[in-house]
């Protein structure tokens, strides 16, 4: 069976909303790290301080067969084509150990 990576970026508190939207689609693996942004749409100052917006980074590996599905719901139900709200970006992944579907 083949695999795709996705990888998204979005706001800090929108990673459930992604999970909850992949989850509609079939099985996949996910994690999430916490980052920063560094776009300058999402940079505000206030005072003398710089602010960065906390950002949240969800890695998902999907069958190859429902990552298309995938990709339009999440970027659909996130915004993503909004102005910083995030990014997604997929790529395919050659071996994958660990990861089978539910029985």
């Amino acid at each position: 069976m083949n695999y795709q990576s996705l990888v998204i970026v979005t706001n800090k508190g929108l990673t459930n909303n992604v999970f909850k939207y992949a989850d509609d689609i079939g099985p996949y693996c996910g994690s999430v790290v916490t980052g920063r942004g560094s776009g300058s749409s999402g940079n505000k100052k206030m005072f003398p301080v710089q602010w960065e917006p906390e950002k949240e980074i969800v890695f998902l590996i999907s069958p190859e067969a429902d990552t298309e599905e995938r990709i339009k719901k999440i970027a659909d139900k996130v915004k993503l084509t909004a102005p910083g709200n995030g990014i997604l970006f997929g790529f395919a992944i050659k071996r994958v150990h660990g990861f089978s579907k539910p029985t």
